[in-house]
């Protein structure tokens, strides 16, 4: 009995240490660094579930649950950015939970607080693809009067309702949930998120000074030497403000953002990829046609997905801009590996033409 307790501190030794290295993660993670700490996690959630089948008492039971409610949270929150990973693993551990908490309810436990009940079923309903029971227990989060100074509870109530608003398109209830978030920001950081979520839901409803304002607020207080930074906000809060101020024409300045992006992110990552790409399309729109192709060429060269319009569409630019520089035998290189592609691109035919015309 002994050897199942040590082994049990041990593993939520485990989980607090991964969660405060995670919240503490300087600048963007990796593909490769968060697909880590997600093994991690499961790893961790995985020797729980076993232990819990075993465990000798109710109090071990109890203890091993709650780390497994606060894995299903911590990979929510801090890997998924509030995105649901709908696996039939997580979807089982989600029955496990709710199943757990209505137990800690019948027997009036106070392991957990009400609040933290609630929030937890809905972090469970959510997991199991129940949006219904998800609002209502959020929602019901938000209204409590209890009080949330320790766990941050009706901030990420009130983010994930927003999320929910904004997946249905209901950009303007999205947009007023994430506002109300706000109020329950813990640090700047977390402020910065928020403001980055209520700007998402402005650009949606095309109200785009306003989203480019609460963009540039958040990029102010966005700091990745503070905890909770949040990388994925941060560079989307970039891209954004880069692609306001490129379809404005006000090229400078969208450069500056794309630049900072380049600065910020992996080399692997899409928005490398798209930062660069839009780069090329400004030098192309400033006639700087020579710069553009670098910096197509090199989007092209660091993209590491596979074949697709985005890519293809960046074989266009290229050949439209040696088409400008009048060579025409490196615009055909690219028109003809697009006539030959079995990607869908709707721009397809205007090569094809432009192929004909110069052959």
């Amino acid at each position: 009995m002994a050897d199942v307790a040590e082994r049990l501190r041990q593993l939520v030794n485990d989980r607090i240490a991964l969660e405060a290295k995670l919240q503490k993660e300087p600048g963007e993670l990796s593909e490769k660094t968060a697909h880590e700490y997600d093994t991690l996690y499961q790893s961790l959630q995985r020797q729980l579930a076993s232990m819990f089948r075993d465990a000798p008492n109710d109090q071990d039971r109890v203890t091993i649950m709650l780390e497994m409610m606060r894995i299903l949270e911590n990979r929510l929150v801090y890997l998924q950015n509030f995105i649901v990973d709908p696996s039939s693993e997580n979807r089982i551990l989600a029955q496990l939970v709710t199943k757990f908490i209505d137990q800690l309810s019948a027997s009036k436990s106070t392991v957990l607080t009400t609040l933290e009940a609630t929030y937890y079923r809905a972090v469970a309903a959510l997991y199991a693809t129940d949006l219904a029971k998800a609002r209502e227990g959020f929602s019901a989060a938000c209204a409590s009067e209890e009080s949330d100074e320790a766990n941050d509870i009706k901030y990420k109530s009130y983010v994930i309702l927003g999320h929910l608003s904004h997946e249905e398109r209901d950009y303007a209830k999205a947009k007023d949930l994430h506002d109300r978030s706000l109020r329950f920001a813990p640090n700047a950081n977390v402020t910065a998120q928020a403001l980055a979520l209520k700007a998402l839901n402005s650009y949606a409803l095309h109200d785009f000074d306003d989203a480019l304002h609460l963009f540039e607020e958040a990029l102010g207080l966005f700091d990745e030497n503070a905890p909770f930074f949040n990388s994925y906000f941060y560079r989307n809060a970039l891209l954004f403000c880069g692609a306001i101020h490129f379809d404005r024409g006000a090229y400078p300045e969208a450069e500056a953002f794309y630049r900072r992006v380049i600065e910020n992110v992996d080399q692997s990552s899409f928005d490398y990829f798209d930062a660069l790409s839009h780069l090329g399309r400004i030098r192309y729109l400033q006639q700087r046609y020579g710069e553009a192709v670098e910096a197509f060429e090199k989007a092209v060269q660091t993209h590491r997905f596979s074949e697709n319009e985005y890519v293809v569409d960046t074989w266009f630019w290229i050949a439209r801009c040696h088409l400008r520089r009048d060579d025409r035998a490196e615009a055909r290189k690219y028109l003809e590996k697009i006539a030959a592609t079995d990607v869908r691109y709707e721009k397809k035919p205007q090569a094809v033409e432009l192929l004909q015309r110069i052959a």
